[in-house]
């Protein structure tokens, strides 16, 4: 159905929504979670490979090392939105991604070195210069995996934007060909309750003067079509047992005013009366029959419904007249523009020489 399937997308933006913001939570503190993972894994192996240091020493590596890491993550975090603004990434991704290493480098090197002189006299031993090189290399390493991890999330976090904005684009849509499709639909609803009492009037008018009796039991059968049309002129749905009762009144109305012409008889089951329909589905359809077929006594147009599975059908017999007043052929088209919204089952029209036939699907 049409709710069900704009609801989904809701749904469906909602959750991406609530993707998001968990996104930019994990954005926050997963880094510092890979980082104080990182350096603890490296202080277990530093702890297996040098047990003659004391673990308050390693301990103390491991904090100087998870806090240079987290603050090398940070500052390029910093250095992202400040030059965002001014060297959008999508306008030129290379001078971006070479700014920003280079901008990491120009601050970074500078603390590491004043850090460096004070305190390189009191490192063991075992800071020999290819360790140091290692150091340096797994520095470098770190700055371009961090500058490149922020090149990974803004094509993730745009991708994201693109889904949830293509969703709302599509609720959108949805919504604005809804409003037009109701908007025809009561359109042509108020086209035929005129029609209908023009109509309805004039057969009135000739009964009181040839058979007062049935002029009265056309005008309860007409007060009553007119009630339902009154008490229900706001919803787009009723099931179909409330559209057969009413439909009932209209029968007779078109039976009195054509008397032997038109033949109507449905056949519903129990199960199909307690589904749904759209308001005045049946009065639309059995006009359109009566509208575009001759409808005489010697050969009558005959309107047989009936409901199978998932659909309710209505068939009629075509006598076709030669000229057909106030026709536009829109009514059918309207229509099945707003079943295609209250239900994913699509109206099925089967139309040749002998018959045409409508299936409806049941809501």
């Amino acid at each position: 159905m049409y709710f069900v399937s704009v609801k989904t997308i809701q749904g469906k933006l909602q959750q991406d929504k609530h993707k998001q913001v968990l996104h930019r939570l994990h954005y926050r503190t997963t880094p510092v979670f890979v980082i104080s993972l990182f350096s603890a894994g490296v202080s277990f192996l530093r702890y297996y490979l040098f047990p003659q240091f004391g673990v308050l020493i390693h301990f103390s590596f491991f904090l100087l090392q998870a806090t240079v890491l987290t603050c090398i993550w940070f500052l390029v975090s910093w250095l992202n939105s400040v030059l965002e603004p001014r060297i959008p990434f999508e306008k030129g991704p290379a001078r971006r991604i070479v700014v920003q290493v280079l901008l990491t480098f120009l601050i970074v090197t500078p603390v590491i070195v004043c850090i460096w002189i004070p305190t390189s006299p009191y490192f063991p031993r075992i800071i020999t210069p290819a360790f140091i090189g290692l150091g340096i290399a797994v520095f470098v390493l770190m700055i371009f995996l961090f500058n490149f991890a922020f090149y990974a999330f803004y094509f993730f976090s745009n991708w994201q934007n693109s889904i949830v904005e293509k969703a709302q684009l599509k609720i959108q849509a949805a919504n604005l060909e809804r409003e037009k499709s109701t908007l025809q639909y009561h359109q042509l609803k108020n086209q035929v309750n005129p029609h209908y009492l023009f109509n309805s009037l004039t057969s009135l008018d000739g009964l009181i003067q040839t058979n007062p009796e049935l002029a009265s039991e056309f005008v309860r059968h007409m007060s009553k079509v007119y009630r339902y049309v009154l008490q229900h002129k706001e919803n787009e749905i009723v099931s179909l047992e409330e559209e057969l009762e009413f439909i009932g009144h209209y029968i007779e109305l078109l039976h009195i005013r054509y008397d032997g012409g038109l033949s109507i008889h449905h056949n519903i089951s129990a199960d199909a009366k307690e589904k749904g329909i759209a308001m005045v589905t049946l009065q639309l359809l059995i006009d359109n029959a009566v509208k575009h077929n001759v409808v005489q006594s010697s050969n009558p147009l005959k309107v047989i419904i009936w409901d199978e599975g998932e659909y309710l059908i209505v068939y009629n017999n075509k006598q076709l007249r030669k000229q057909i007043e106030t026709s536009n052929n829109h009514g059918l088209a309207q229509l099945k523009q707003l079943y295609s919204y209250l239900s994913d089952k699509d109206i099925i029209i089967e139309d040749n020489h002998e018959h045409f036939t409508i299936k409806i699907p049941l809501l």
